[in-house]
């Protein structure tokens, strides 16, 4: 997995924030000649990296590769196009770090429940082993931790779609798993069949020493041992029936002691146990973590209970088929935020979940659109504003003893906000009433 050479070669890193930021370090770090760094938009100097102004530059540079962050898109992109005139290879920051680990590795992909699952899997090696280290997506880039790895170490990676865009034949995890695909990031990837593709890249280079662990239908082409998790069907390896988890036919979890909310977290927390078995986890671990493990801030957290009032704030969010999981979650009274930027989505299955809900409260750049879609399915319990504070300061108001409020926005945060964390911040600041000040 090492052939990739670093000393000595000529790298451009494209893409200059956290990530590429991290690519740089690290190629330095194992001996590269000279890094070239661009970015589309305007991007800082980096120490010893060299500035390129215009990508044509690469033309006349003899660049040996170029390492993309999971910000770059590549379909339709010019400058990739050139790379690829050029004959200059490319790949992702993630692909760089993984084949250049050591020890072993987990990697996690799929449409929702990436970050919960990972974490899980995180906690739940750290019962046997001190040498885990969490990375990958929107936190921790790889090739920040890569220079920690020993051959007893294992890596445990939260893998987006845009990491799997840009791989090479080196790029093989020992163990994965897609937890999950609906359609997301379209204006990305232009089209489902486009996106379902690059998330199948994570088991492309597999063989029959690795495993893939999936839910029971989900059908991939892989030459990985399959191991699969099911809510209902007890063939898969691992299953739910009776308010228990059974694994080989004995009741492993109870599932009334977990803490986790909704269907979809039973699916992460029966991959991250197929997961920890395969590393020897005891089952009185495997306990232990699962049923002290809450949900990581954002998603599906319950921030507080006022009144008899729940809210929760569920802002990672950020599209329909999230929002549905964790409309499952409630038999009632539920009062939904919906709203934030646009990803290209339809809202039209949303309001098939809906028997549940009392009001939703739509904001933001999306708020016509989803308001519309409302209107079109005939429910009529739903207000618009423009800014989100208006938004959920009038959740907060409507709300009565027995509701849930639930920020589930089912968009993008990039109208207002800069992330989605940055989004499920100020939301808690609203309801705790932190945050009058920014009412203007």
């Amino acid at each position: 997995m090492n052939n990739l050479e670093i000393l000595a070669k000529t790298f451009l890193v494209y893409g200059i924030q956290t990530t590429g930021k991290s690519a740089v370090n690290f190629l330095f770090s194992r001996g590269a000649k000279t890094v070239y760094i661009y970015d589309d938009v305007d991007c800082d100097e980096i120490q010893d990296a060299i500035k390129l102004d215009n990508f044509d530059d690469v033309k006349n540079l003899n660049i040996d590769y170029c390492i993309l962050s999971p910000g770059v898109n590549v379909l339709g992109n010019k400058n990739i196009e050139l790379l690829e005139k050029l004959d200059i290879p490319y790949m992702s920051e993630f692909c760089l770090g993984l084949t250049k680990a050591q020890g072993r590795n987990v990697c996690i992909t799929g449409t929702n429940g990436k970050t919960t699952t990972t974490n899980l899997i995180y906690d739940l090696l750290r019962t046997q082993n001190n040498k885990v280290f969490l990375c990958g997506n929107r936190d921790t880039p790889i090739t920040q931790v890569v220079n920690n790895t020993t051959k007893n170490s294992i890596l445990v990676c939260e893998v987006s779609s845009f990491a799997l865009e840009s791989i090479t034949n080196e790029f093989k995890p020992q163990v994965s798993s897609i937890l999950n695909i609906t359609v997301d990031h379209i204006s990305r990837h232009k089209t489902f069949e486009n996106y379902k593709n690059t998330k199948f890249n994570i088991t492309i280079n597999q063989n029959k020493n690795n495993y893939f662990i999936c839910e029971y239908n989900l059908k991939v082409k892989t030459n990985a041992q399959i191991l699969t998790f099911s809510l209902s069907n007890n063939n898969a390896d691992i299953y739910c029936k009776n308010n228990y988890i059974i694994f080989k036919n004995k009741k492993l979890l109870k599932i009334n002691k977990i803490k986790l909310l909704g269907e979809k977290n039973l699916e992460n927390i029966m991959c991250a146990t197929l997961i920890s078995k395969l590393f020897g986890i005891k089952n009185r671990n495997i306990r232990k973590v699962i049923y002290s493990f809450k949900a990581p801030s954002h998603r599906m957290e319950e921030v507080c209970n006022i009144n008899g009032i729940k809210f929760i704030d569920d802002s990672k969010a950020t599209n329909p088929d999230a929002t549905i999981c964790a409309l499952k979650s409630f038999k009632k009274n539920v009062i939904l935020l919906l709203g934030g930027s646009d990803k290209g989505y339809s809202y039209d299955e949303i309001f098939s979940y809906t028997q549940n809900v009392k009001n939703i409260i739509t904001f933001g750049e999306m708020n016509d659109k989803i308001y519309l879609c409302a209107k079109k399915h005939n429910f009529d319990f739903i207000v618009k504003y423009d800014k989100f504070f208006d938004a959920v300061s009038f959740a907060k108001k409507i709300s009565k003893k027995g509701d849930v409020v639930l920020l589930s926005p089912a968009c993008a945060s990039f109208d207002e906000f800069s992330s989605y964390k940055q989004r499920g911040d100020e939301f808690k600041k609203i309801i705790k009433g932190e945050n009058e000040k920014t009412k203007n």
